[in-house]
């Protein structure tokens, strides 16, 4: 992934909306940037986001809240690719 990419990535992050509920997680992903956590989070039925969260006090969870996804496979390959990029 490039700077670019990274960039408009971080456009896109927010808080996970209101209601939304963590469905699914994959394992921790530990770097140079810390601990992350990646999951998929249904937003409303059979709508997904990706989402990730730092391990640690006072961190929040975000989410890519401009690519819905129709399934927690997609959002959870996604969110561990992110978390793969932010612990780098």
């Amino acid at each position: 992934m490039n700077t670019i990419c990274l960039f408009d990535l971080s456009l896109a992050l927010s808080c996970p909306p209101a209601g939304s509920v963590n469905v699914c997680f994959g394992k921790a992903v530990e770097g140079p940037g810390g601990r992350w956590v990646p999951c998929a989070t249904e937003i409303s039925e059979g709508v997904y986001y990706s989402s990730l969260f730092r391990v640690g006090r006072g961190q929040r969870q975000v989410c890519v809240s401009n690519r819905p996804l129709r399934s927690t496979d997609e959002a959870l390959l996604r969110a561990i690719e992110l978390a793969s990029h932010a612990a780098a």
